[in-house]
This record gives structure tokens, sequence and C-alpha cells, in this order.
């Protein structure tokens, strides 16, 4: 079952089932899905900077400094404005493609 899947603006996507965080494309992340402790999916979107933190979370480049002063490795990835028709497409896509309830 897929945990989070990224979604950029070229319509492809990476999910936890092709390789971890770090692996996934670094620039033009337009939305991430993934499920929460609560086994609930969210969706992370409208963000200049995104990272993975046993869970993906996205903020400005105060919250980026914040987390990339903490101990321990770190997964960074940059998001990009696109077009509202394209970023349209592509929200319908992750809202959809998810389930809300993840399996237990």
């Amino acid at each position: 079952m897929v945990r989070w899947r990224i979604y950029y603006g070229d319509r492809t996507t990476f999910s936890d089932l092709e390789g971890p965080p770090e692996n996934a494309p670094c620039t033009n992340v337009t939305v991430i899905a993934y499920y929460d402790a609560d086994n609930r999916r969210r969706l992370c979107h409208g963000n200049d900077y995104y990272w993975f933190d046993a869970y993906w979370h996205g903020g400005d480049l105060f919250g980026l400094w914040d987390y990339l002063a903490r101990p321990g490795a770190k997964v960074v990835k940059f998001g990009r404005s696109i077009g509202d028709l394209a970023w349209r497409k592509i929200m319908s896509k992750a809202d959809h493609d998810l389930p809300l309830e993840g399996a237990a």
C-alpha cells in the first residue's frame, strides 16, 4: 500500500513504493499526499519547501531553516508555481488517488 506519493508539475509522480524520500526528484513539487499518525490522508501543497520527518511537511524559508537546524539526516524537496489549470488537474488526481483512510 502507498504511504505517500509526490505529484510534480510535469504530471509525474514518485511514491514510497518506488524508493525512499531521498530518492524522489527534488524540484517541481506540486502536492504530496500522505497518511498521518491517525492513518488519515493529508494533502500538503502550496509551499516553497517540503521535508520529510516521519511524515511530510511543507513550509516557508523559516520552517525549512528550523527543520535543517535539528540533528539528523535531512530530506528536502522544492515546490514550483504552475498555471491554475495544470494545478487543478494535479490536485484532482492527488485528491482521488489515495483513499481517505489508509489500510490498517
